[in-house]
């Protein structure tokens, strides 16, 4: 019985850090939502850090004024705005 109870929580740590690890990785760049901050970044010319940044900080603007889209629709609508402000 203790065998089996071992197991279990094995199984269940290795989920958790999969899903950390995916998680994780779709935050810092994989995907859609990866290619569009690259984009972001690539318009703004700043250095990384600083892009990441300033990219962030729209977010959080336009969560509080467009609440419930995807981080797609937020990175997009960052692109929009840049590529208008020229």
């Amino acid at each position: 019985m203790d065998l089996v109870l071992v197991i279990v929580l094995v199984l269940v740590i290795a989920a958790v850090i999969i899903y950390l690890r995916n998680k994780g990785a779709s935050i810092h760049g994989v995907g859609k939502a990866g290619s569009l901050r690259q984009e972001a970044r690539r318009q703004l010319k700043l250095p990384p850090d600083q892009a990441d940044q300033t990219i962030d900080r729209q977010i959080e603007r336009l969560k509080e004024r467009y609440p419930d889209r995807s981080e797609e629709w937020y990175l997009e609508k960052i692109i929009y705005d840049l590529e208008r402000d020229r």
